[in-house]
C-alpha cells in the first residue's frame, strides 16, 4: 500500500470545511440575519484555507522529523 504523505493535509481540508461552515453559521445568525446564506460559503472558504494553510505546516514538519 502506498504511504500518504500529505496525511494532515487530506485530514485538514475537509475538517476545515466543517468547523468553517459551522461557524460561518453561527456568526451569520448573531450577526445578520437577512445575508444569513452568505455566512456559510464565506466560512467553509475561510475554513478550507486554514485547513490547507494547517496540514500543510503539520506535513512540512513531519518530512523534516522523518
Amino acid at each position: 500500500m502506498k504511504k500518504d504523505t500529505n496525511k494532515y493535509l487530506a485530514i485538514g481540508i475537509p475538517l476545515g470545511l466543517c468547523f468553517g461552515a459551522g461557524v460561518g453559521i453561527i456568526i451569520g445568525i448573531i450577526i445578520n440575519k437577512s445575508n444569513f446564506i452568505f455566512g456559510i460559503p464565506l466560512g467553509a472558504g475561510l475554513g478550507m484555507i486554514i485547513g490547507i494553510i494547517v496540514g500543510s505546516i503539520l506535513d512540512s514538519n513531519n518530512k523534516k522529523i522523518k
